[in-house]
């Protein structure tokens, strides 16, 4: 604190350093994950919404994508589909 540091425990300093630790694709769900697989094979929204099963509308779609992108804390496709295969 001395330093300009900020006080924290020792119970919340284990909980925040594990909080790095846990990968972010394991917070994906498995129909997150497929769209995430299709992304990757450079498909059109339009074409990856029709493959899904049950599809569901390019905008549908679009929220998902936003969601996943929220989860893995990135800004595009790119950054998510590396983030992904990254940790496989």
């Amino acid at each position: 604190v001395q330093e300009g540091g900020s006080p924290m425990s020792q119970s919340i300093a284990k909980k925040v350093i594990e909080s790095f630790r846990v990968p972010k694709i394991e917070m994906l769900t498995p129909r997150q994950i497929e769209i995430l697989e299709l992304l990757a094979t450079g498909k059109l929204y339009k074409e990856i919404a029709a493959e899904l099963k049950p599809p569901i509308t390019t905008n549908g779609l679009k929220q998902n994508i936003n969601k996943i992108y929220k989860k893995l804390q990135v800004n595009n496709r790119t950054e998510a589909i590396n983030k992904y295969f990254a940790t496989r």
